[in-house]
């Protein structure tokens, strides 16, 4: 581990935790690799999407570059490079979390894994080469169990768990392959030196662990720090294969490629894992550290991949949670040497299969310079639900008003989750449990007026409320029909009596009648059709009586809709209404009235008697004239505005009197509804 380990160990004494630790890498309960011994919780869920990007710089100080002096002419030369390449990572993660009992929750998680190589184009490598070789593909699915329990019920200082996962990988056998001679891999060669040249090879992966969780704050609330241990064991299988290859010098041709043995081999390594977490709560974060090593127990060299991860964890009461780390590598890594044995093929011209599979990529990737991770993920455990919900009780009496006889009544609580009750037909008693607070009680009973108050309760408080209920009187009928204005056709509405104790409501037949029955007294009655402008007016319900109601219903105004009228006449090159025009403006009045929010435009129009200019300002007249007309009459001014055209835009030609009556006209537009 070197320095820098030890620096980590003390940073980790410096950092510390929270009590939100979820989700992990694994899908399960953790910080971000190290698992939290905890669990979700019984039937809590959560999701994560997980982003993670890593680089690292490959330094080559002696790198042998071959290549030709011109295309026909075939001699090579070789040159020494001192090159740093970059390696890039990047993965995405998609993990749900589920809290089968308290004590146990399973995860499952699907990964994509995008490998790109960088090349430092240092001549004569930028005439000959490209910038990039890369591969990209599904990674593999996890599923993941986790067991916890805590041995201190009391206060859920200790935790202890167990995890164990299985992970698949989807056989691809695909690897980063040289697109051309780099200096260290000839053309279409597998790019083994690289941290993380491959995607899956078709095989099972798996791992067990031991889980301690320690929350201080549960003894000191001062001090609100957890922590988390982990220690466990990974297995994991790769097949490696590739067409190797030297480079040979002849006298006559220089160097050329002698094609070598077809190498391939299953490679199984065996891991442990350690991780160390702690985690620091604030007022609207979590900060969080982290040590991870896996150290593969099979390999001589290069054997353990470790990482230092501080990060911070962003959550809202609306159970999101919102992760930003850091990952440094900590252990030294030699690309050079994992190449599944070429170089010491390339050099002595044979290699053992043990010396290859020492060389063999290592199956989780090598130790990166350094990486970012973002993570953003809801769980259902850490929604805030607010306060515990502390309860009263309510009861009473239901009785009729006058005689004081018992009724059997509901009695509800709107606005609150508990169920109605009904009142003993005997005695009018009833009784109820309810949150504390102000609470709405409402009480009906069949043939009387219902009633309600409110109730104002304590946690832990009896109340009392009684309630005396009025006999309505008896019944009568309200009947007519529903007619549309313009030229009186049924029409089949709702008809509604909206201020009874309870709404009456009937629609209307296809030939425009209602009936309904309602009780005995003044109401009022609505009709209602879509199109229509709704019209209400009192009405008068007599004992075992019929009232009868008829409705007219005017067009609702539509925006853009235009209204011509050319009866509404005016004495001769003036603007002042003639009265036999008073009944067309005084039917135009009441539909404005009737429709509330309508914006209109009063337009003036012409015939192409007398002057441009003339007509052109006894056109403005006339619409002046109908606003004022419709003001008297009640419309508000704020919703009209006036516009003349004059004879610019006439309807038909003005060749006979006929039509030059047609063009004298006032139009109104729709502005909006």
């Amino acid at each position: 581990m070197g320095f820098r380990g030890l620096l980590t160990v003390l940073a980790l004494i410096l950092f510390v935790g929270t009590a939100f630790s979820l989700p992990s890498t694994f899908g399960l309960r953790g910080v971000n690799k190290v698992l939290d011994a905890r669990t979700i919780g019984e039937n809590q869920i959560a999701f994560s999407l997980i982003t993670r990007y890593w680089t690292s710089a490959d330094e080559f100080s002696d790198l042998d570059y071959i290549y030709r002096v011109a295309p026909t002419i075939n001699v090579w030369r070789d040159t020494v490079l001192s090159v740093e390449d970059t390696e890039h990572v990047g993965e995405g993660f998609f993990a749900v979390d589920y809290g089968v009992t308290s004590f146990m929750e399973l995860a499952a998680r699907v990964s994509y894994v995008l490998t790109a190589y960088e090349y430092d184009l240092t001549p004569p490598r930028n005439q000959t080469i490209g910038q990039w070789d890369n591969i990209n593909g599904m990674g593999d699915a996890l599923l993941g169990v986790k067991f916890g329990f805590s041995p201190t019920p009391a206060n859920e200082l200790l935790w202890l768990g167990i995890d164990n996962w299985f992970a698949f990988a989807p056989k691809t056998n695909q690897t980063v392959e040289v697109e051309e001679y780099d200096g260290m891999y000839w053309e279409g060669t597998p790019h083994y030196a690289m941290r993380r040249p491959s995607l899956s090879t078709g095989h099972t992966s798996y791992g067990v662990g031991g889980l301690i969780s320690l929350d201080m704050g549960r003894v000191w609330p001062g001090t609100p720090l957890r922590s988390h241990i982990n220690i466990g064991y990974s297995h994991y299988k790769q097949t490696v294969n590739m067409m190797d290859y030297q480079l040979v010098w002849d006298d006559s041709t220089g160097l050329h490629i002698e094609n070598g043995p077809q190498v391939g081999a299953l490679v199984e390594d065996n891991a442990m894992d350690i991780g160390f977490a702690l985690e620091f709560p604030t007022e609207f974060a979590v900060i969080f550290t982290e040590f991870t090593m896996k150290n593969y127990l099979d390999r001589d060299e290069y054997n353990s991949v470790a990482y230092f991860t501080p990060g911070i964890r962003v959550f809202s009461g609306g159970g999101v949670i919102l992760d930003f780390c850091f990952n440094l590598g900590l252990t030294d890594f030699d690309p050079s040497y994992f190449d599944f044995g070429h170089s010491l093929y390339d050099s002595l011209g044979s290699v053992s299969m043990d010396d290859r599979v020492q060389r063999a990529p290592l199956p989780d990737g090598g130790t990166q310079d350094w990486g970012i991770a973002a993570n953003i993920a809801f769980s259902s455990d850490l929604i805030d639900r607010g306060p515990v919900i502390t309860t009263g009780n309510v009861s009473g009496m239901v009785t009729e008003l006058g005689t004081g006889l018992p009724l059997q009544a509901t009695v509800s609580f709107p606005g609150t989750p508990v169920a109605s009750v009904i009142t003993d037909p005997a005695t009018g008693f009833f009784t109820a449990t309810l949150p504390a607070g102000s609470v709405p009680v409402t009480v009906s009973a069949s043939g009387y007026h219902p009633a309600s108050a409110t109730v104002v309760l304590e946690a832990g408080q009896d109340v009392v409320v009684d309630f005396a209920l009025e006999l309505m009187p008896a019944a009568g009928t309200v009947a007519g029909t529903v007619t549309e204005f313009e030229n009186n056709t049924p029409l089949q509405a709702t008809v509604t009596v909206i201020d009874t104790p309870e709404p009456i409501t009937v629609e209307a037949t296809v030939d425009g009648v209602y009936q309904l029955t309602a009780p005995a007294g003044t109401w009022t009655i609505k009709a209602e059709a879509e199109g229509y402008v709704s019209r209400s007016q009192p009405v008068v319900v007599g004992e075992s009586q019929t009232a009868i109601v008829d409705f007219v219903l005017r067009p609702a105004l539509e925006t853009g809709q235009v209204l011509s009228f050319n009866n509404i006449y005016f004495d001769s090159g003036s603007s002042t209404i003639k009265p036999e025009s008073y009944s067309v403006l005084n039917n135009i009045a009441e539909i404005l009235l009737e429709n509330t929010s309508a914006m209109v435009q009063i337009a003036g129009h012409t015939d192409s008697d007398g002057s441009e200019s003339y007509n052109q300002g006894l056109s403005e007249q006339r619409a002046s004239s109908v606003f004022t007309y419709l003001v008297q009459r009640g419309v508000s001014a704020s919703r009209m505005t006036t516009l003349g055209f004059g004879e610019s835009n006439p309807v038909v030609p003005n060749t006979s009197a006929a039509n030059k009556a047609m063009n004298r006209r006032i139009e109104f537009t729709v502005l909006s509804n």
